[in-house]
């Protein structure tokens, strides 16, 4: 279930993708369908509504054996969106899903106020063995120094006894140079007339001196091992509580992405304003409306006679994800993808050698070391690295030697209430059918994935990962550069390479700019790898067998509404 505050990207409306069965891009893409609401489209094979009024239980047995009956029929079903609004007079219904809700809500902020407990206590375990590590490697380096300036700072300043100064740091009024003496000896310094001879000082500071050596030598010995056990104990702490942490986060996510989903229809403006115009809904009635929006697809197996035998070979018949689907119905700012999810644009650095996506500051790969780095797109790593391997799997009722899909776009409206005769439940199924090329399809498989993102960036949002767009990481390094976005200084062959690609990218820049003719402008070029010939084969080979699946849906429901 995808549920977001993003509306949906039609076919046949906007903001989506045009039906095109009339315009000079048919070739390029293929979208044949219903743009009219119902009782306004003429032709009836590509939309219908079926309106059924029942008792209790009865309209949700019609919808629920529909969404039971298309994967039989091999449709692939997605439910894009759903909303619920439950009227306070309807009081059952309504105090259970508020209650849900609140109890969703009580369990998010509990699970995030355990997950703040156990930041912090990371974030105090880590400070603290940030410094037994500084320690441990004054002990592996054997530096004397560090560790006694350590015992004269932390340890022997509190041997001091009321009125009786007995640290280095209170006798040095006596003695100036004692604690740099102390500092000067070694573990064999244990006698005072050796001590004495060595550093040329009185008997009475060699005395000292070497009181305080042997008790240092004592600290260092019992300190080690407190400090090697200490360190043990704190690094399985700390990986504990970050392993609970992470933990918490996936613990939380189905509360959250549950909570989201329990969405009530006055919470959308459009939904709220649907909601107070209809007229089978009058204040003061118990009553709830219910709305889901399901698509499914299947390949179209389209008959033609006398068809030539053909062998298919490679991963597609044509790549699905070519450039005018790319830079029109993904990338384009204003009637794209990316008009509702901005993100989709973000640069990524892509290694054509060893296919991998980098972040966009990369100057190498990671694998084999080239600077050939190609400037794309996230729209680009999802659909490559996501969407096409799905493809090749044939997963989701994919086939990538099927160039038109059929495409049913259901918009499901329910509706109860609770009068003084009694209870009625209302469904109304308005069902459009498309045939579409492949190309289209990958669009709306692409939106599906964003909406599915959309939804994991909430809950980021909520557990404190991300910021609206941003990641915190990238909100740091744009609040504090000097301190989070200054890089790591640059070896000089890196910096030779990111010289290099600058200048390999002025001149790239410069040739883009040249305005060349398109091949496309020139007439005989016939646009596109897809069906052009609209008035003869379109209708006949595409058309009509997705009529015929699409009566069947149509049977079906009548059949199970009784008048069939």
């Amino acid at each position: 279930m995808k549920m977001v505050d993003k509306p949906i990207f039609e076919l046949g409306r906007e903001p989506g993708i045009p039906v095109n069965v009339n315009l000079p891009t048919l070739g390029i893409f293929l979208c044949a369908g219903p743009t009219q609401p119902v009782g306004r489209e003429e032709e009836s094979n590509q939309i219908l509504e079926l309106n059924f009024t029942g008792r209790p239980g009865t309209a949700s047995n019609i919808y629920q054996s529909l969404v039971f009956q298309l994967p039989k029929w091999g449709w692939w079903l997605e439910k894009a969106d759903e909303w619920i609004e439950v009227s306070p007079t309807h009081k059952e219904y309504y105090e259970r899903t508020v209650a849900t809700k609140q109890m969703l809500e009580s369990t998010i902020k509990t699970g995030l106020t355990s997950a703040a407990q156990a930041v912090a206590d990371f974030e105090l375990m880590n400070h603290d063995i940030r410094r037994y590590k500084e320690i441990m490697k004054y002990f592996e380096e054997k530096d004397e120094h560090s560790l006694r300036a350590m015992f004269v700072d932390q340890v022997d300043v509190h041997t001091d006894l009321p009125g009786q100064p007995m640290s280095l740091r209170s006798i040095a009024t006596r003695w100036p140079t004692i604690i740099a003496d102390f500092m000067k000896l070694t573990e064999k310094d244990l006698k005072p007339e050796d001590i004495a001879k060595k550093l040329d000082v009185s008997k009475a500071e060699a005395v000292i001196l070497a009181t305080k050596n042997r008790l240092y030598l004592k600290w260092k010995e019992f300190f080690g091992n407190a400090v090697r056990e200490r360190y043990k104990l704190l690094l399985g702490l700390v990986k504990s509580r970050k392993k609970s942490i992470d933990e918490y986060r996936k613990w939380l996510k189905p509360y959250i992405a549950r909570f989201k989903m329990t969405k009530l229809g006055t919470e959308e403006s459009k939904i709220r304003a649907k909601i107070l115009r209809l007229p089978y809904e009058p204040t003061g009635v118990a009553a709830f409306a219910n709305g889901i929006r399901l698509f499914a697809w299947k390949p179209l197996k389209r008959v033609e006679f006398r068809k030539p035998a053909a062998e298919m070979r490679g991963e597609f018949i044509f790549n699905p994800y070519d450039d005018f689907v790319r830079e029109n119905f993904i990338l384009d700012p204003f009637k794209g993808l990316a008009s509702l999810y901005p993100w989709l644009r973000n640069e990524r650095k892509y290694c054509p050698k060893c296919k991998e996506y980098y972040p966009s500051g990369t100057i190498e790969c990671e694998k084999c070391g080239s600077i050939n780095l190609l400037s794309k797109t996230v729209a680009d790593e999802i659909v490559e690295k996501e969407i096409l391997p799905a493809w090749k799997r044939r997963e989701m009722n994919l086939d990538p030697f099927e160039l038109y899909y059929i495409f049913l776009d259901i918009d499901v409206l329910r509706i109860g209430f609770r009068i003084p005769v009694g209870e009625i439940e209302d469904i109304t199924f308005t069902c459009r059918n498309f045939v579409i090329s492949q190309n289209v399809l990958l669009v709306k498989l692409l939106e599906l994935k964003c909406r599915d993102k959309e939804l994991e960036r909430y809950i980021d949002e909520m557990l404190g990962i991300r910021s609206e767009e941003k990641d915190i990481s990238e909100i740091l390094r744009e609040e504090f550069p000097e301190l989070f976005g200054k890089e790591k200084e640059l070896s000089e062959r890196k910096k030779f390479l990111k010289g290099l690609r600058e200048i390999r990218k002025s001149y790239s820049d410069f040739f883009k700019s040249l305005k060349l003719p398109k091949l496309k402008s020139l007439m005989f070029i016939k646009p596109g790898p897809y069906e052009r010939d609209f008035k003869d084969r379109i209708p006949k080979v595409y058309l009509a067998p997705a009529a015929e699946e699409f009566f069947s849906i149509m049977d079906f429901l009548k059949s199970k509404m009784g008048v069939g």
